[in-house]
């Protein structure tokens, strides 16, 4: 891969960042045992960490920063699947598997990436319950989650709908209804290959959303005036 990497210490024991997650807080000695495999590297955004039709060289685990799953379809445009977040282990279901990924994976921004040799996680898992165990439950995680997805695309009728939402999931863990705030740094493009249309369509259904002040954009910060408006449209 050609892109610039910048090396930081290599220690998870003491990582500033380690949340209650399955791979930030394995029991001992299994975590000292972790902490000795692979590396800890800074990626900078749009670094390539897993590519479509490969064999990932190992796991990558998001210590912090945002990642796009994408597929590339048979007309030759990008769509992207999912918006992968901290913690977030990416790669493993090819490696488990041990057939090309079926999904490129590349960073958003600034991302602190952990990668653990192939060989290595697989052995980790072979002689490891605990850490066997954590892998199925993500692996289960994982298809319920794109089960959800394309459930949702497939019941949206139309461009609309999908955007509506895309724009409810971002808020999704937002408790109330009103003036919900999202910092969004994704181009219309990108957009567009979230929901499989094209980037003139989602320009437009913005500016209409815009008008019916269903949205508004403060910056790089989306606001959602009312989501029960926005939930009408997407239902």
């Amino acid at each position: 891969m050609n892109m610039t990497r910048r090396a930081v210490p290599n220690d998870c024991l003491s990582c500033e960042l380690r949340r209650t997650c399955d791979f930030c807080n394995l029991p001992q000695p299994l975590m000292t045992k972790f902490n000795a495999m692979g590396h800890l590297t800074l990626y900078p955004p749009n670094a390539t960490l897993v590519r479509e039709g490969e064999i990932p060289r190992g796991v990558y685990i998001a210590c912090s920063g945002r990642s796009k799953l994408s597929i590339e379809a048979r007309d030759g445009k990008t769509i992207i699947l999912k918006i992968a977040g901290d913690r977030q282990l990416l790669g493993l279901s090819a490696v488990v598997s041990g057939v090309p990924s079926m999904i490129t994976v590349t960073t958003i921004e600034l991302s602190q990436i952990k990668f653990v040799e192939r060989d290595s996680f697989l052995q980790l898992i072979e002689h490891d319950s605990y850490v066997a165990l954590a892998c199925a439950s993500l692996l289960a995680r994982e298809v319920a989650t794109s089960f959800d997805d394309v459930h949702d695309l497939l019941l949206a009728r139309s461009s609309t709908e999908k955007l509506a939402r895309l724009l409810l999931s971002w808020v999704s863990d937002e408790p109330r209804n009103r003036e919900l705030r999202v910092s969004t740094e994704f181009t219309h493009e990108e957009i567009a290959q979230m929901i499989g249309s094209s980037r003139e369509t989602v320009t437009r259904l913005l500016s209409v959303m815009k008008r019916k002040d269903l949205i508004r954009l403060e910056g790089a910060t989306l606001v959602i005036p009312n989501r029960i408006a926005l939930q009408a449209i997407a239902s």
